[in-house]
């Protein structure tokens, strides 16, 4: 998944199904189903569509959250991603009349400033250097109108997932992440620099996914209850984190 600029990275350095976010969210192991499900449950909740959004789901992959986000008809959802098997698949599987989803680079798109009320960015992040997710993050800024939401979603330095990450390429459970995939890691201080560096407000930060994920494969009640509790008591020790981020009134 990628949205970045046609310089320097523009795309992960093996190539990616594009069934696969699918595929892993409806048939993945219990705990790869349960990880993206809680982080699209805590996106959703954060995004608060209210009738009238224009919302963007930009790097959506093969458009699940996309095709979630326009289960309500009184908005309008446009997904972008760089992996064109990922958006024909997209295209193929979800539709809908308020869903769209383009084969894009981010600057390819031809948007009109302050036009997008919120924008999903889940676990793309760390597949771009640094620079080109202050790129990134830059557009977004100009694409938002004021009061406008930012979502991400990205691993969590501070947490088990460089284990985590070691362990699943080591397996060869998922395609290649160290380095093909994933080129840059956040822990919370330097995410909320980074967003608010680029003029956002930052409205909350809460990580995901300390427990929970790894109790569905025993039982997906469980992880769920573990997941409210979780969330209940904020901690900073789960494999994801979410940042959301606003674009204040006054910038």
């Amino acid at each position: 998944m990628s949205v970045i600029l046609a310089s320097g990275r523009a795309g992960d350095q093996i190539a990616i199904p594009g069934e696969y976010q699918y595929r892993s969210y409806h048939s993945g192991w219990a705990a790869q189903r349960y990880w993206h499900h809680a982080k699209f449950v805590e996106a959703e909740r954060c995004l608060a569509r209210v009738r009238g959004d224009v919302i963007l789901d930009a790097g959506c992959g093969s458009g699940v959250l996309a095709d979630r986000l326009a289960a309500d008809p009184h908005i309008r959802v446009l997904g972008i991603d760089a992996n064109a098997a990922a958006i024909d698949f997209a295209r193929h599987q979800f539709r809908r009349p308020n869903l769209e989803f383009r084969r894009r680079f981010l600057h390819e798109l031809e948007l009109p400033h302050e036009s997008i009320d919120k924008i999903a960015f889940l676990e793309v992040i760390e597949h771009l250097h640094v620079e080109q997710a202050r790129t990134v993050l830059s557009a977004f800024h100009r694409l938002l109108r004021p009061g406008g939401r930012v979502v991400i979603t990205t691993p969590n330095a501070r947490s088990l997932w460089p284990v985590i990450e070691w362990a699943l390429d080591h397996l060869r459970l998922v395609p290649h992440l160290a380095d093909d995939q994933h080129v840059a890691l956040y822990d919370p201080g330097s995410l909320i620099r980074l967003g608010e560096s680029l003029g956002f407000r930052l409205i909350t930060l809460r990580t995901l996914n300390l427990i929970a994920p790894w109790l569905a494969v025993l039982s997906w009640r469980l992880a769920e209850a573990i997941h409210r509790l979780e969330q209940s008591r904020p901690q900073f020790y789960g494999s994801l984190l979410l940042a959301l981020f606003e674009k204040p009134f006054e910038s």
